[in-house]
């Protein structure tokens, strides 16, 4: 094959739905394609000429196309890689690789039609996306979880008889093993399961094989350049070849050569790598394509041996990471996560480093397993011996651990270690310490996400506002990553004076402002107002968007309930102090249900907009308490958000004829639960049809509810910019302003009456527009001094126990 110049279209990564159907569509255009992070990055790739950047939408779900596979000889896709001297090369691969590994894996794993398939592993991955190929082929069908391999979401499936099948990586297999009884007797419902390629012990194996006893299990070896190399069936394999990585079927081919490299020739192999310098060939004369892997054959098995530049080099002594680390797991159990890596030594070339996911009081039991095996390899390690406890053992997205950032960590530490210099308590010095930072009295595990520790859109608001403000711009769909592939990312994107201001975060600053200027008399946004009823729809979005993906996954509403207390403290005590300056005691403002009084037979202070706010939120947790509840809104959540939203103006309707609330202004949840529900449906729009759909039901929703006036116009209009207008590109100070206004928001609806009062106090009458801007400036103060004293609480507590 002869190309003097690859033109090929771009693809921005996204484990999406809508990114698999775009790599089918250009497969069937035969047009090449690179996958990319960003559009940015599309424009800087070597050796390609990128024709157009498609970035697809979000959505998760089933994937029921049927394609059959092309064995043409043709450009189908360019993989980059990182080269040897950090500058990107790509691997090149055509129609007829992909199909021969795919026609491989089918006949390995006897797939057919009625194979469900849990897809574990993210579509923007080559495991991945082989296993939607596959799948495809055989007329089967693929699920893609919304929040990746999540094992309460695959039992509950298993259980249910909604997939049979599964495709994962060792790592997250592991997490099946630490808790077998998720899954349980849901397992013997498994008919097939591809094993992607990554060192496991032959423990691992026959642990996998007793979890999921009804299953044909196939683990794979190979590289991007080279996919499915070899494959073991772990469900037959008999104990003595449980280590191996299998041996290579049709026409594939394995050898391993005089230096203990392994080689591997036939169709699947791909022919040529990209450059500035344009195409390369991998393979040699013979069609060999050597790799930089260790092994060795055994009764024409394969045996991985590690990578041979992660070999440590221990005075002359090959010291195998992967062995080392059996050895120690069979000491240590399944308590300690642990990842051997090499570091530099003066005496030796390369020391030992074992990184142990631990706190420090268990490091003396790791470095006990560490010495006694390597005692069992003759080896004495001595001084060149290294334990250091970390948080996490960073992996890449397919789960392979990333040695050489574990030796950068160890060697960084170093001068700390010297200086015995200790980052201050509660300093953010990195991305975790700023999780804990703004999830005071949490405990921040590795696999948390800003999602799964209760995050909601003021705090969306201020965590992104503090991130970009120490570590630089936010990636999309950050809300769903770890600390750690957060932190990965610090430091990799360009410094930039322009930032991504959300349109959700520009509508809440925008319509709090009009609520307190209305107030204050600066300005008449509406005569017929309508401000609170978006912010009542922004709570909504906030739910299904932010918090719902964690109630679906774990089955429990206490993302909500932190939400809740999150408002209703500060609540109590704005009422409690002001009774107490003014003495106007009232129980109901402080059991935050004054709202259903009528206001005038009331003496104190009144926050009624946040006591109906908080009720939606305890009935909308009392919704999503139920399992039927969260398996609709899983499987459609527009559909079920806007069937939630006929509900509750069918409600309310109800409610009125029987209970009128003229009385105290409907000032009632019902009354403005249709627009929480709204929201809902907003958030559930996630292509451009249910955009349309979300924007005709908005629109029809404030014409009935206002008819033609200016408050339609407000509420219609936001809607439409959450819909179609996700972000705006603005100045970083402009961000900052924003983003404090939005995130104070609460604070500033809970202070802004008191500052009009004081206001005009001081100055005998009303000053309008020093009221707004006072109630700003006092809400955004008040709203860090919560957050500081929230901290400190929590480390008092912390401190206590």
């Amino acid at each position: 094959m002869n190309i003097p110049s690859l033109q090929a279209t771009a693809v921005v990564s996204k484990n999406s739905i809508a990114f698999v159907e775009q790599v089918f569509a250009l497969y069937g255009a035969r047009r090449p394609l690179v996958t990319v992070s960003n559009a940015s990055q599309a424009e800087k790739l070597p050796g390609v000429v990128i024709d157009r950047c498609v970035t697809p939408e979000e959505r998760s779900g089933w994937f029921t196309a049927q394609h059959p596979l092309i064995h043409d000889d043709l450009p189908a896709q360019v993989t980059y890689t990182s080269g040897t001297e950090g500058l990107p090369k790509g691997i090149l691969l055509t129609y007829a690789n992909l199909a021969d590994a795919a026609e491989r894996i089918i006949d390995q794993m006897k797939m057919t039609a009625e194979v469900r398939e849990y897809v574990g592993v993210p579509a923007t991955f080559s495991f991945g996306m082989a296993r939607y190929r596959a799948i495809s082929a055989v007329g089967g069908r693929a699920y893609l979880p919304p929040r990746g391999f999540d094992p309460m979401e695959l039992a509950r499936m298993l259980a249910a008889g909604e997939v049979n099948s599964l495709s994962a990586v060792p790592t997250l297999l592991r997490i099946l093993l630490a808790t077998p009884e998720v899954i349980g007797q849901a397992g013997k419902n498994l008919r097939w399961m591809e094993i992607g390629s990554q060192h496991m012990t032959s423990d691992e194996k026959r642990r996998i094989r007793d979890l999921f006893p009804n299953a044909l299990i196939v683990q794979h070896y190979g590289l991007t350049e080279a996919s499915r190399s070899t494959f073991l069936q772990i469900s037959d394999a008999p104990a003595e070849l449980l280590d191996s990585v299998g041996r290579p079927v049709g026409r594939t081919e394995t050898q391993v050569g005089a230096d203990g490299r392994i080689r591997i020739r036939g169709p699947h192999v791909a022919k040529s790598r990209v450059d500035a310098n344009g195409l390369h060939d991998l393979q040699d004369a013979d069609g060999w394509l050597q790799t930089n892997d260790l092994g060795h054959m055994r009764d024409g098995y394969l045996f991985f041996d590690g990578r041979a530049d992660d070999l440590i080099n221990f005075g002359g002594i090959k010291i195998v990471p992967d062995q080392l680390e059996d050895r120690m797991r069979s000491r240590l159990g399944a308590g300690v996560q642990i990842a051997v890596t090499k570091v530099p030594d003066a005496q030796r070339g390369d020391g030992v480093l074992v990184a142990a996911k631990t706190d420090a009081s268990d490091v003396a039991r790791v470095r006990e397993a560490a010495v006694a095996s390597l005692r069992d390899m003759g080896i004495d390690a001595g001084g060149s011996l290294h334990v250091m406890p970390v948080d996490t053992i960073p992996a890449t997205g397919t789960g392979k651990v990333q040695r050489s950032v574990l030796a950068a960590q160890f060697v960084a530490q170093q001068p700390k270690v010297v200086s015995n210099a200790k980052p201050a308590k509660g300093e953010i010095s990195d991305v975790r310490s700023l999780f804990e930072h703004e999830f005071p009295g949490q405990k921040v595990g590795p696999d948390d996400t800003f999602e799964s520790l209760g995050g909601d859109s003021l705090h969306y608001i201020k965590f992104s506002l503090s991130f970009e403000q120490r570590f630089g711009p936010l990636p999309t769909n950050w809300e769903r990553m770890t600390p750690s592939a957060l932190q990965e990312l610090v430091g990799k994107s360009e410094k930039t004076f322009w930032r991504r201001l959300e349109s959700v975060t520009v509508a809440r600053a925008f319509f709090m402002i009009c609520i307190v200027a209305l107030h204050t008399d600066a300005f008449v946004y509406s005569p017929n107002w309508g401000a609170a009823y978006f912010l009542v729809m922004l709570a909504g979005y906030s739910v299904a968007r932010w918090q719902l993906p964690e109630i679906i996954r774990a089955g429990s509403v206490k993302t909500l309930l932190r939400t809740i207390r999150y408002v209703a403290i500060p609540t109590v005590l704005m009422v409690a102090v002001m009774q107490l300056l003014t003495h106007k005691f009232e129980v109901t403002p402080l059991l935050l249900v004054s709202n259903f009084l009528d206001p005038h037979t009331l003496k104190g202070y009144l926050f009624y907009f946040v006591e109906f706010y908080i009720q939606l939120l305890l009935l909308s947790a009392l919704l999503f308490s139920f399992a039927s509840v969260r398996e609709a809104f899983r499987a459609r959540p527009m559909v079920s958000a806007l069937v939630v939203l006929v509900a509750v103006v069918a409600i309310d309707r109800t409610v009125e004829h029987f209970w009128n609330t003229d009385f105290n202004y409907h000032r009632v949840p019902w009354h403005y639960a249709w627009t929480f529900a709204l929201g809902m449906v907003l958030a559930g729009a996630n292509d451009m049809r249910t955009r349309f759909v979300a924007l005709a039901v908005s629109i029809v929703a404030v014409s009935i509810v206002w008819g033609p006036t200016s408050a339609a116009f407000y509420v219609g209009g936001g809607c439409a910019i959450v819909l179609f207008v996700r972000a705006f590109v603005v100045p970083a100070p402009v961000k900052v302003l924003v983003a404090e206004i939005a995130g104070a928001s609460m604070f500033i609806y809970l202070s802004h009456s008191q500052m009009i009062s004081i206001v005009t106090k001081i100055y005998g009458h009303n000053k309008p527009w020093l009221s707004l801007i006072s109630a700003i400036i006092v809400g955004t103060a008040l709203t860090h001094a919560y957050a500081w004293c929230e901290r400190r609480f929590a480390q008092l507590r912390q401190g206590a126990h």
